[in-house]
């Protein structure tokens, strides 16, 4: 079990963020106060995690703030990009406006051989997927994965995305 650590909270609504993923996100009053928060206090890291609707999140993601600025149609934004999966473990006070957490980072366990085998098979699943949207650079980063754990985030990061024109 690693230590708890800190972090202020970014709660996102109808978005999956996932290890890997850089994810540009408007910056509203309390991811402002989030964002700030890491900066100030937290060496640019944050916990990303899904806003819902009856109640807080139990795991999320620690990400690390890339880049702050306006966004193309002028509001403001920031860049993150995600790390680490996370267990909160409750609320603590902290630093500024934004909602605080401890946390523990999660480690990915070893793969059994049996989950190897299922990794592969999914891998030719997403890959079909993808040739149908002729995503071929997509596909050869994809196909150079070994690890079960990134290929499951890799494939959930770009299944999701829109389908390319043809």
């Amino acid at each position: 079990m690693s230590a708890l650590q800190e972090f202020p909270v970014l709660t996102l609504e109808d978005v999956v963020v996932l290890p890997g993923m850089v994810v540009p996100i408007e910056l509203d009053e309390p991811a402002r106060a989030a964002v700030d928060a890491a900066r100030t206090s937290n060496e640019d890291r944050l916990l990303v995690a899904p806003r819902l609707e009856d109640r807080y999140a139990t795991h999320g993601v620690v990400a690390t703030i890339q880049q702050v600025g306006r966004l193309p149609r002028g509001g403001s934004g920031a860049v993150i990009r995600a790390e680490q999966r996370a267990h909160i473990q409750g609320g603590v006070p902290g630093p500024g406006a934004a909602l605080w957490v401890e946390a523990e980072i999660l480690e990915d366990s070893p793969a059994s051989e049996r989950v190897r085998e299922l990794a592969a098979e999914y891998k030719g699943l997403v890959i079909a997927v993808l040739q149908k949207r002729n995503a071929w650079q997509v596909i050869d980063s994809i196909q150079r994965l070994s690890d079960p754990s990134a290929l499951a985030d890799s494939a959930g990061c770009v299944i999701s995305q829109p389908r390319a024109e043809t």
